[in-house]
């Protein structure tokens, strides 16, 4: 039976909870890679994006965009970042455009012109992203890189096993670095390509958008199957 968890527990904290949050805390020291699931508009899949993007003084983060639902790129970053930023790195494969720092420019010449669900070359180029800001920052601190892509959906309908293996690769790229990833995938939590992928991640957050109401999200922590309650996202 799944147990329910909450990220503050307070005067009636339980063991789960204590344990939940080691997790948490454990997940942004190591790195990890977060599948978020749930049909929901395009804006919520956005604000959860901006949302683990986070602010901070040094971040740097890389957004891959594959799925035509996808309406505003920059909804989906910070308000104290762009795509013109030197720490940003944007891969939109809908219509092969990059917005990348001006240095690494002789690497995206290196990686061709992006291709349409090509899921093979987007990982490349998200390592290449990787890398550069690895070596560029003189190493990375645990957290401080951040992938977003969205989503997995266009990917997984042009070859599923490619992008499975693609992203079996690309998680411990991340884990690497100890940085945190996450990928869309607009399906419900019991369709069954969930549970095919879930071995895949460290995580999974749920999204869902009741009429008149605030986007909500709950995370689930597979580890010791683990839910908390729905709360605003």
């Amino acid at each position: 039976m799944t147990a329910e968890v909450r990220f503050r527990g307070g005067e009636h904290e339980s063991g789960e909870d204590t344990r939940f949050r080691r997790w948490l805390a454990d997940l942004k020291q190591a790195g990890s890679n977060i599948l978020i699931t749930g049909e929901v508009p395009d804006e919520v899949s956005a604000r959860a994006t901006r949302t683990l993007f986070g602010r901070d003084l040094r971040r740097f983060r890389v957004l891959a965009l594959t799925d035509q639902s996808v309406t505003n790129v920059d909804a989906r970053l910070p308000d104290d970042a762009s795509s013109d930023d030197s720490s940003t790195w944007i891969i939109d494969q809908r219509r092969g455009e990059r917005s990348v720092p001006a240095t690494a420019g002789t690497l995206t010449s290196e990686l061709g012109s992006l291709q349409l669900d090509d899921i093979q070359q987007l990982r490349n180029e998200i390592q290449t992203a990787i890398s550069f800001y690895d070596e560029n920052a003189d190493g990375l601190d645990p957290a401080e890189l951040r992938v977003g892509v969205d989503s997995l959906f266009p990917l997984l309908e042009e070859d599923r096993e490619a992008t499975q293996r693609a992203l079996r690769t690309l998680g411990a790229t991340v884990r690497g670095v100890q940085g945190m990833a996450h990928y869309h995938l607009r399906v419900s939590e019991d369709d069954e390509i969930v549970d095919e992928l879930m071995p895949l991640f460290d995580a999974r957050i749920e999204l869902r958008k009741r009429p008149r109401r605030t986007p909500e999200q709950r995370w689930y922590a597979p580890e010791f199957d683990a839910k908390t309650p729905w709360m605003e996202l």
